[in-house]
């Protein structure tokens, strides 16, 4: 993906996909604090001579937490702070793209413990099939349309089992970007189609006005 830059991988991401949990950004204050403060946030980095910025927002009432990463021309949204861009506001650059500088930015954070992990609130729906765990997650931002991720993760024991993220941006049933892992999009939208029909067969998905998207609770 991208233009060849090295970045590292991130220890331990599967993990932080499938448990849920939320990565806020505390980047001014790093984990002293034991509750985060209501305001915004922001660490600078370059990547390949461009220079970046990570923004967090998190509001104590919850009425907004996301993290954006902002470019010279672009603005890329992490809805729900998981490590994944949702989507690019402002710009050209691609999500694959984005979510590799992204990463970057948040591992040069997490190597100075200036990260401090919070439990979301998610719609998702999981479907085990063999050795895999599948995970759909739909968000429903303000302002924007509607959208889905889904998720494919292996379930065997070992040390960094590989994530598999591709986008359904419409959340129309059909996959449009592979943003991490190794997949042709034609195999990844038959097991998400797959997914789809056994989630609406069991009411915990929910198709409405050409979107399907995981039931609210």
């Amino acid at each position: 993906m991208g233009n060849g830059i090295a970045l590292p991988r991130r220890a331990g991401h599967a993990g932080t996909m499938l448990s849920g949990l939320l990565l806020c950004g505390l980047f001014a204050f790093g984990c002293a604090q034991q509750k985060p403060q209501s305001g915004l946030t922001q660490y600078r980095f370059e990547v390949q001579g461009e220079s970046y910025r990570l923004r967090s927002l998190h509001l104590e009432d919850h009425s907004a937490s996301y993290n954006e990463l902002v470019g010279t021309n672009v603005v890329a949204v992490d809805f729900d702070q998981d490590r994944v861009i949702d989507r690019i506001m402002l710009g050209e650059m691609s999500l694959s793209r984005a979510q590799e500088v992204y990463a970057y930015g948040l591992d040069m954070l997490a190597r100075e413990n200036r990260l401090a992990v919070r439990t979301p609130n998610i719609q998702r729906y999981l479907h085990e099939s063999n050795d895999h765990q599948i995970e759909i997650r739909s968000f429903r931002p303000a302002n924007v349309p509607p959208f889905n991720e889904f998720i494919i993760a292996n379930n065997r024991p070992i040390v960094c089992p590989e994530v598999i993220i591709i986008m359904d941006q419409n959340a129309d049933g059909t996959l449009e970007e592979v943003l991490q892992g190794e997949i042709s999009l034609a195999e990844a939208q038959v097991r998400y189609t797959a997914v789809l029909r056994a989630g609406l067969q069991k009411g915990q998905l929910i198709e409405a006005n050409g979107t399907i998207l995981v039931k609210e609770k």
